[in-house]
């Protein structure tokens, strides 16, 4: 989707007989910043009730609280059959974010941030930190039009405790790489199938962890002839991934 939709987008956790209630920070964001009234048109959307026009029937200043009124469902729940998963290094502030922002908008399903021996950052306040960028998740999803929300993971303290369920097809994307591609590969997959990618931090995963990954069933893959920053090469390979296995579930 390209470009941005005429009405502002709210998730709500829960649609009953048309109706549902807006708090927390995005009843602050519509009052304060958008500076919404009674009467005005919306879009509420979540995973189980799919996307629907709605009007905003009471603002209750006291309970901070809006509750709207679904008039006009624009799209139905999502079917998408395939899970995948982003396994990424963490990397400086501004990219780790516009990689989170990019992967939400591309359709990923699951966020694992991973700390590597030549990971840089420190994070002094994981929880501080995992809001930050929940926050940055969400307001990509409200932008690109999706109705799921990626899942963030707790971050992963070393490739050694990378876990991935069973029947996941698992690609490591490796500089050092040149005979097997991601895109040569990730055709080979049947359409909904689960798939994983893990990408290092800047300078890439030292030798030993190279190993471990291996050993831990990812394929190593190539995209291609030039040296990527992580977060150029986490775009193209979820890029090349959700091509590959949702093509088929799309609108012609």
């Amino acid at each position: 989707m390209v470009g941005k939709m005429s009405a502002h987008r709210f998730f709500v956790n829960k649609i009953t007989d048309h109706k549902a209630s807006i708090q927390g920070d995005d009843f602050e964001h519509a009052i304060k910043v958008l500076r919404l009234k009674e009467g005005n048109e919306i879009v509420i959307f979540n995973y189980e009730h799919g996307e629907h026009k709605a009007i905003i029937k009471l603002i209750d200043l006291n309970e901070r609280t809006m509750e709207v009124m679904a008039v006009e469902m624009i799209r139905a729940r999502e079917k998408k059959a395939s899970k995948i998963t982003a396994i990424v290094a963490l990397i400086k502030k501004d990219k780790m974010e516009m990689t989170l922002e990019k992967l939400t908008e591309l359709g990923i399903d699951r966020i694992i941030p991973l700390i590597t021996n030549r990971t840089v950052i420190k994070i002094k306040d994981e929880g501080k930190k995992e809001k930050r960028w929940e926050a940055i998740i969400y307001a990509a999803v409200k932008q690109c039009g999706r109705l799921s929300t990626p899942q963030l993971m707790t971050v992963v303290d070393g490739v050694k405790n990378i876990n991935i369920e069973e029947g996941t097809t698992k690609f490591f994307i490796y500089e050092k790489e040149d005979k097997h591609f991601l895109i040569d590969e990730a055709v080979k997959l049947t359409p909904g199938a689960d798939a994983c990618f893990i990408i290092g931090p800047e300078g890439g995963f030292d030798a030993k962890e190279a190993e471990e990954i291996i050993k831990k069933g990812f394929m190593p893959v190539s995209i291609g002839d030039t040296i990527l920053r992580a977060e150029t090469a986490s775009i193209a390979a979820g890029t090349v991934l959700v091509q590959a296995l949702r093509k088929s579930t799309w609108k012609n």
